[in-house]
């Protein structure tokens, strides 16, 4: 299906024409039941901290990403920038900035990462891109005018910026509508062709645990909050064109090929594990007691199996299960589902990487700063 620029909203109108793939696969269940509470904790080893310098002052992280060399590439949201590290956590260099010249960043910017191109999504109604320069250091590279018929979500080419994922959303919720439990959104893979873009036919269907909403008496005004547990889907490109979906809701992990080809399907069988009044005093220590009540009937009873998923380089599952007051804590499981230990990590941060038996969090618990630990499974 090709859209060209002037015509791309025609998506919305003809999407429900696609070949939607769910979560059905021939693979049976794991009968084993998996408890979390036996699983032993691992040690980790800090190897050094990016805190405050006269050339970064970390502030809002958005996201991090690792180079094939070990670099270490840090997009700020207040401060509008990108830095650029190296695999000691030695500063390098400033690849952009705040502005609205080339190369420049708004506050709205979202980063992409395919192991080698950087793009910034919503950069001033652009997508601006971002390439190592011979000594590796990521430079302004262009800037693609392209108006996207959904959100982007991930980088599928390897060498250029010629093919990449989409979001658009199945129904459009009216303003002042209070939410089904789920929504869905329907994944596209978008390749450039010339000054079209042509819209694959397979499409990954995913379901979003909504958020709790608040609406004013006089119907004006909308007030959005998130709730713990959720059973919210999420698609995570990986290196290879592939992609992986998690799906909390059937306890499955699923990794697709180039194709949108089922290429692996991990189904888990977890033991339950409720949801305590604990729980609720940790998240909703400052809201009265009908509010919590409130928000308490739209929690499940169960925690999901899992709320986040990564893949590092050793095809090693690492699954946030929980956050309380002891941390957020995470498991880690073989490519066929066997445990391999659990992490506790600090409950102000947040894991962006795995690799080379390297953790990379960010930690804001006193003041923002980014944490490097090894750890041995």
């Amino acid at each position: 299906m090709f859209i060209q620029n002037k015509h791309r909203h025609s998506l919305l109108v003809v999407i429900f024409s696609f070949i939607v793939i769910n979560s059905c696969s021939s693979e049976k269940p794991r009968k084993e039941v998996l408890d979390y509470d036996t699983i032993p904790m691992i040690e980790l080893v800090k190897d050094f901290s990016i805190t405050e310098s006269e050339d970064y002052i970390p502030a809002w992280v958005t996201r991090m990403f690792l180079t094939k060399n070990g670099d270490i590439l840090v997009s700020e949201r207040m401060e509008k920038s990108i830095h650029q590290f190296d695999s000691l956590g030695n500063y390098v260099a400033q690849v952009a900035r705040e502005g609205r010249g080339p190369g420049e960043l708004t506050q709205n910017a979202n980063a992409h990462f395919n192991g080698k191109l950087l793009v910034m999504s919503n950069n001033n109604g652009m997508l601006t891109e971002y390439r190592p320069n011979d000594e590796g250091i990521y430079e302004y590279y262009t800037d693609h005018t392209l108006r996207l018929p959904g959100v982007l979500r991930g980088i599928h080419s390897t060498d250029d910026f010629s093919a990449f994922y989409i979001s658009v959303d199945s129904v459009r919720i009216p303003f002042g509508t209070v939410p089904p439990e789920f929504t869905t959104d329907f994944i596209h893979l978008v390749r450039v062709e010339g000054d079209s873009l042509r819209v694959e036919e397979k499409v990954l269907s995913i379901e979003t645990h909504s958020s709790y909403v608040q609406i004013s008496e006089d119907g004006n005004t909308m007030n959005y909050s998130s709730l713990p547990y959720r059973y919210s889907e999420y698609m995570i490109p990986l290196p290879g064109k592939r992609i992986m979906v998690q799906r909390p809701s059937s306890s499955s992990i699923e990794i697709y090929d180039e194709n949108f080809d089922l290429e692996h399907q991990l189904n888990l069988n977890v033991k339950d594990r409720l949801v305590t009044d604990a729980d609720m005093d940790y998240y909703f220590p400052e809201i009265s007691s009908t509010e919590r009540r409130d928000r308490r009937e739209l929690i499940r009873d169960v925690k999901p199996p899992f709320t986040r998923v990564l893949l590092d380089d050793n095809n090693r599952f690492w699954l946030q299960i929980d956050e309380t007051e002891d941390g957020i804590e995470y498991v880690v499981l073989n490519y066929k589902g066997d445990p391999l230990g659990r992490v506790m990590l600090p409950s102000e941060s947040q894991l962006h990487a795995v690799r080379n038996n390297k953790l990379y969090l960010v930690d804001r618990d006193p003041e923002t700063r980014i944490d490097v630990f090894s750890v041995e499974l």
